[in-house]
């Protein structure tokens, strides 16, 4: 202590000052005295525990020489205890002889052993035994140093030694013997000692061979071979020439091939041509790299044995169950069929081997979906267990309870001895005393978690337990994530000792808690505390440089407002950077992830462990999807249980198709069709592939560049653009009845001119597989009409079972609905599905009442018909399934559009469209699709640069019709131009005169006068003028305007576009007889309230402005007023958040126009 005076004073210290330096070093000093005491202690400890290892190394060394020694002692006692048996059954041996004094017998034991003894050393023999202990064929191995003259082991049959046949004669025929109990001496230890020697005994009765001891040499020489498995394959059945020839000449599929001339026709490279030889016929291809340039002659397979052709090159042993490829390469080097490279492609996926076995990695996953953003501190906590952890700690933990707060990821983690409800429930407790109870926790199915007695746990505090589905912890990532952390550090800090870990756990969590996490940008004390805690650099920091901050003095109040606003704020940016943190994961992630999506019904393999290695999956099933339970999680019958799994787990399983297997009809002219509704009816088409990619259209304003992009996107999706419909797994389409009595129509009678198109018809579909023959006990009729190009066109009728079919209430997306989600696209892209409906299958037991009959048989339909009430609602469905979750894509019925702001953008939804197209094997017709286009056509309006427009098409239609003469007539022409009433102002009143002529009462044929002129020259001038339309913007405010005549209410609904009004949609309305009685006032009112009504999906919850040149409002807010009608319109008007603006007349043109009727 001297020596710190000296030296204090030598710094010039004084007093106190060097008082308290003298002090702090004596403490320093005695600090370093105990670091070095506490450093020798542990070495000492550690070269105890050296030593006490070393100790333990020699004491199991000496344990096993001790063993070693008894098992040797064991031997001897074993060896002495042998002959001492031995000698017991001579001396047995002398006492049955004495006792059976027969010579004979006598004679015979001694010719036997005597022969037993001249048997070369170690050699087989077989002899025959007749003993008073076992009679049979002996199959033996002599010994060089025998025991015992004959040793008969443990055997069935042999009788003990104190219980010999005491009716036993030499060479009598014995009865089989019942089996004793072996002979006592026969025991393991005889047995260890006689294992390189064998034995086999025949009995008289019983001709098998059994053997007392059996070498592994005999074992292996004895063992059968196990054949091999092989796959059941129709191809065993015998087709011979005249088979072939006979099934090539009865195929439909063949016919244009042997009726075609041999002509040569260049395909690629090389030609190819057909041929018929000795009646078979061939197909001979010629290519400078195939065959050695030589021609390839290939048989033409027909249809009922391309399956056992498929069967042999790929599920066969020698077929090697290879990829579509090599397995189509392989049938091609000696047969051939037209569509051979789709049936092997559906072939081979099919193959139920091949999905079995197909690496995990193969399957693509699912995007990441976004966890939802948690900013309340322990409101969600993360809960897992680790272990069991070898080895234990020195107090006997084996397990880790660890615990992460999903807001702030501050972490807790307790040791355990063990892992029972109860331990486990108490630790959490233990925890929750210190941060609260959380209102969630999110575990995975551990019993732990989900036994009686947490759920009780649970109820009590009033926590909502969230649990993972099985085998998929990354939805549990985030404490998941901390245990590899946890177990890694540990590791490190305890490698010197292991059995101290559970000492470095909470200086672990220190270190953990104060660390900046990535994706908060904080640190967990921060986030928790709303500071930073004082570790180990801020005291170093202190210590080297002596700057200790000095607290500012608050007052509570103070000091706790302030924590609360400094807490609020660094969780709000530490929730903006998870969320940032959120989609950059997500991005990276989803670069190679597949939106696949199942359906209940689905067949599916599940990626589960091994039966006997938890850690290695495979993939097992198929089970079927029962429901869709979240948005990748699916519940799945497995067995006689449902369990549910995560998307990532699942593969569709394909379920190899059966083997392939054929409409009364009548001819009318087509204004006869009108008794039949458009949805009732299933036109069949011409199946065979006639478009491809060089079909579809470009916008004429794509740079090259961005063609050139486009062009590649096509490249890459050629099997997605054909004018042949594909078959879907996303939906089936069901027929529901209410009534289990088979409908059946008279088929209506077919000209003869038309029996051949029919028949056309009905044979591309088969080949198809659009329908097949039937034996239904249904029948619906067909219908013959011709086109406009004088063709024929084959319709289905389907009304007798619409009648009693339930109706399928699928909602349909609005016109309103979808251009409002268009408003600022600028690049289209209109895709139409290839005859939709026929890509949907039926349902395998609703096909026979898809039943028709033609003059040729009875057909029904494998794919969805046209015709019947509910394939509307099938389709839309299955477009809602596909789109679901997808962004800048909308449908109507079979029709999508694409429509986005930038060209990268729209070719990024188009690589995602089509990705989900090729998923649920959907195709696309390329001559009715146009991409990267500013102007498109979509549900009979034209869109460009944000506005809507009249379509051309429609708008010429109108104009070129001749004048209606008829109700019917009217009726149609105010149907067609009623369909764009939104363009054309004072719609309800222009047309007054023209509706008035449908009423009931008023003649057939309509009586045209002056006012139907006018009014049907008005509707034809508006829309020849090519009025358009704003598409809405819901980002920016909406104007109403409305006025009131002594006719008619109307109303336009507008929005500024720099700084100018444009309409959006206009809305009229004829008054009826009572409304025509209102004052003036309570015109205007009703014109605002149902204006207000017309447009309400837009001015709902949005604050608007409504124009009027009225004071209408002054009046419902400040006349007295007894009526009730006025009453409910003032009610109603409280719902919406508008500001009134009252304009003149004279600038009220647009409203005050529609009001009144043209004279």
């Amino acid at each position: 202590m001297a020596e710190f005076w000296a030296k204090g004073v030598e710094l010039g210290l004084k007093g106190k000052q060097l008082t308290e330096f003298v002090e702090s070093q004596t403490r320093l000093l005695a600090q370093r005295e105990e670091r070095q005491a506490q450093r020798e202690r542990e070495e000492r400890q550690a070269q105890s525990e050296r030593e006490e290892r070393q100790a333990q190394r020699e004491e199991r060394q000496a344990q096993r020489e001790e063993r070693e020694r008894q098992i040797e002692l064991k031997r001897l006692e074993l060896q002495i205890k042998m002959e001492t048996k031995r000698l017991e059954l001579q001396t047995e041996m002398v006492r049955v002889q004495n006792q059976h004094e027969a010579p004979r017998q006598r004679d015979n034991q001694q010719q036997m052993l005597h022969r037993a003894s001249k048997l070369p050393a170690f050699t087989d023999g077989k002899d025959q035994i007749d003993t008073p202990y076992f009679t049979g064929e002996v199959e033996a191995v002599c010994l060089k140093k025998p025991l015992y003259d004959l040793l008969i082991g443990n055997i069935g049959g042999a009788r003990r030694p104190d219980d010999p046949d005491v009716e036993w004669r030499m060479g009598a025929a014995q009865p089989a013997v019942e089996e004793e109990d072996p002979l006592p001496f026969a025991n393991e230890d005889i047995s260890e000692l006689l294992r390189d020697d064998r034995a086999t005994v025949h009995r008289r009765d019983q001709p098998q061979v059994v053997s007392a001891v059996t070498t592994r040499a005999q074992a292996k020489k004895d063992k059968t071979t196990t054949p091999l498995r092989v796959t059941n394959s129709s191809a065993t059945a015998v087709v011979d020439r005249d088979r072939l020839i006979q099934l090539q000449e009865a195929d439909l599929t063949l016919t244009k091939y042997r009726s075609r001339p041999v002509k040569v026709m260049t395909k690629g490279e090389g030609t190819v041509h057909f041929e018929v030889k000795a009646k078979i016929l061939y197909r001979v291809f010629q290519h400078p790299r195939v065959n050695g340039g030589k021609p390839l002659r290939q048989v033409l397979v027909p249809q009922p044995l391309r399956r056992q052709v498929m069967e042999v090159a790929h599920d066969s042993i020698m077929g090697g169950h290879l990829g579509v490829k090599k397995t189509s390469d392989r049938i091609q080097a000696a047969f051939y069929w037209p569509g051979l490279h789709a049936d092997v492609t559906r072939f081979c996926r099919s193959c139920d081997i091949c999905q079995k076995t197909i690496p995990r990695g193969r399957v693509p996953k699912v995007p990441l979906q976004k966890m939802p953003l948690i900013d309340r501190p322990f409101k969600r906590v993360a809960i897992d267990l680790i272990g069991e952890i070898k080895p234990p700690s020195e107090a006997g933990h084996r397990w880790v309870l660890t615990l992460v707060d999903y807001a702030t990821r501050y972490p807790e983690a307790v040791p355990l001895k063990k892992i029972d409800t109860e331990t486990v429930a108490e630790a959490l407790v233990d925890i929750f005393s210190r941060i609260g109870v959380p209102e969630e926790i999110l575990t995975d199915l551990g019993t732990q978690f989900v036994s009686e007695c947490m759920e009780e746990v649970n109820r009590l505090l009033s926590i909502r337990h969230l649990t993972t589905t099985p085998y998929h912890p990354m939805c549990n990532g985030l404490v998941e994530k901390f245990n590899a952390t946890l177990k890694s550090t540990l590791k490190k800090l305890c490698s010197e000792q292991p059995r101290q870990w559970h000492r470095y756990i909470n200086a672990l969590l220190f270190a953990y808690r104060e660390v900046p996490q990535e994706s908060t940008g904080f640190s967990p004390f921060e986030l928790m505390y709303g500071r930073t805690v004082r570790g180990p650099m801020q005291i170093l920091k202190e210590l080297w440089t002596k700057d200790v901050d000095t607290p500012e003095v608050k007052n509570s109040y103070q000091y706790v407002f302030e924590l609360r606003e400094k807490l609020e704020e660094t969780l709000e940016i530490a929730r903006e950077n998870l969320r940032k943190s959120q989609d950059s994961g997500k991005h990276y992630y989803d670069r190679k992830a597949v939106n696949r999506k199942f359906t209940p019904g689905n067949k599916v393999l599940i990626l589960l462990p091994t039966d006997h290695n938890k850690l290695l999956m495979q993939w097992k099933g198929p089970y079927e999807v029962e429901a869709v339970v979240g948005i990748n999680d699916y519940k799945v019958n497995v067995g006689k249980k449902s369990k549910i799994y995560h998307a990532n787990l699942l593969k569709l399983y394909m379920e190899r198709p059966p083997e392939a297997v054929q409409v009364a009809a009548s001819a009318e002219e087509p204004d006869e069709l009108d008794e039949f509704d458009g949805e009732e009816l299933l036109e069949l088409g011409d199946l065979h592939k006639k478009e491809g990619v060089d079909d579809v259209k470009l916008g004429p304003d794509l740079t090259e560049d961005q063609q050139k992009e486009l062009h590649d996107f096509m490249g890459d999706f050629t099997h997605r653009f054909s004018d042949v419909p594909g078959s879907t797994s996303l939906v089936e389409h069901e027929v529901h009845l209410t009534s289990d009595v088979p409908v059946r129509s008279k088929p209506y009678p077919i000209p003869f001119q038309a029996r051949e198109s029919l028949k056309k018809d009905i044979d591309n579909m088969l080949k198809m597989g659009v329908i097949r023959e039937s034996s239904s006990p249904y029948s619906s009729p067909v219908v013959v009409v011709k086109k406009k190009d004088g063709t024929n066109r084959v319709c289905i009728d389907f009304r007798k079972v619409n009648k009693i079919t339930v109706f399928d209430p699928e909602p349909m997306p609005t016109a309103t609905d979808l251009f409002r989600q268009l408003t600022g696209s600028k690049i289209f892209s209109k895709i139409d599905l290839s005859k939709g409906y026929w890509q949907i299958p039926v349902r395998e037991e609703d096909i026979p009442k898809t039943a028709f009959a033609t003059p040729d048989g009875t057909y029904e339909c494998l794919r969805m018909p046209f015709g019947m009430v509910n394939s509307g609602a099938t389709l839309k469905r299955g477009m809602r399934k596909m789109l679901k979750g997808m962004k800048n894509v909308v449908y109507y019925w079979d029709d999508l559009l694409v429509h986005t702001e930038t060209f990268a953008e729209h070719l990024e939804t188009l690589r995602e469209l089509f990705s989900r197209l090729t998923k649920a094997n959907l195709t696309v017709r390329p001559s009715k699709c146009i991409l990267g286009t500013d102007n498109v056509d979509f549900i009979g309006h034209s869109l460009k640069e944000g506005q809507k427009g009249l379509l051309l098409e429609n708008v010429t239609k109108i104009l070129n019709a001749p004048r209606p003469e008829t109700k019917k007539q009217v009726r149609s022409f105010l149907g067609l131009a009623g369909y764009y009433r939104e363009f054309i102002p004072n719609f309800a009143a222009i047309t007054a005169p023209l509706s008035d002529m449908t009423r009931k009462g008023c003649p057939n044929r309509i009586l045209w006068g002056p006012a139907q002129e006018k009014a049907y020259q008005t509707v034809r001038d508006l829309m020849s003028r090519d009025p358009v339309l704003r598409l809405p913007d819901t980002a920016k405010e909406f104007i109403l305007r409305t006025d009131a005549s002594d006719e008619g209410i109307g109303a336009m609904l507008m929005q500024e576009h720099g700084g100018k009004p444009f309409p959006v949609s206009y809305a009229s309305k004829k008054l009826s007889g009572a409304e025509k009685n209102y004052s003036t006032m309570e015109k205007e009112c009703l014109a605002i309230v149902w204006g207000i009504k017309k447009f309400e999906l837009y001015l709902q919850g949005v604050k608007f402005v409504l124009q009027t040149d009225h004071k209408p409002l002054t009046y419902l807010n400040s006349a007295k007023f007894v009526n009730n009608r006025i009453m409910r319109w003032v009610m109603y008007l409280q719902n919406f958040d508008m500001r009134v603006e009252s304009i003149k007349g004279s600038d009220n043109v647009g409203a005050d126009f529609l009001s009144r009727v043209c004279e």
